[in-house]
């Protein structure tokens, strides 16, 4: 399991809820995401973070900020397919995920030198409303095809989760049922 933040939708304050999700839910890895917050916030975040992670064996994924993450000295990056040929992620990073949405994007992704794949949403969730699902038998086609680990993300809980691992994915994530304690 890895953790996606959405700190304005925690329980609680950010360096708390990480604490706790790392408690709560021993995963691999948190990607900060706070598509919310400016670069002097989401930078204060991270610097509160960082230590939380290191302290904890926690892999630590600075999202779609390329120049923050350098600064900072993360070497777990994640962004999206439109942004990965933008920067010079294959000299900067041991990790680079990539969010990506349909086969093509997979090939494109592998070709910059992505490390792994977050493929979604899969199920229902109330941070896509209105949007379909892509679904498992989607899931199922990019793992297949995918030559790096594919991570599975949206709408998924504890009652579905083994799905999403069924269908080939090697592992996945939440957000909102983390932020909210209730996975």
């Amino acid at each position: 399991m890895v953790i996606f933040t959405d700190f304005k939708n925690a329980v609680m304050p950010a360096d708390k809820i990480v604490i706790e999700c790392i408690n709560k839910y021993k995963p691999k890895s948190i990607f900060l995401r706070e598509k919310d917050a400016d670069d002097k916030e989401y930078m204060a975040l991270a610097k509160k973070i960082i230590p939380i992670c290191m302290q904890n064996n926690v892999e630590l994924f600075i999202c779609h900020r390329y120049q923050i993450a350098k600064e900072l000295g993360v070497k777990n990056f994640h962004t999206n397919i439109n942004n990965l040929s933008k920067i010079d992620s294959k000299n900067c990073f041991d990790k680079i995920s990539v969010s990506i949405h349909n086969e093509k994007e997979v090939k494109i992704a592998e070709k910059l030198f992505a490390t792994n794949l977050v493929f979604g949403h899969i199920f229902e969730t109330d941070c896509k409303v209105g949007l379909t699902p892509r679904g498992l038998k989607q899931l199922e086609k990019i793992c297949d095809i995918a030559t790096i680990p594919v991570m599975a993300i949206g709408g998924i809980n504890s009652n579905n989760y083994k799905l999403v691992l069924q269908n080939g994915a090697i592992d996945f994530a939440i957000m909102s049922s983390a932020m909210k304690l209730t996975f």
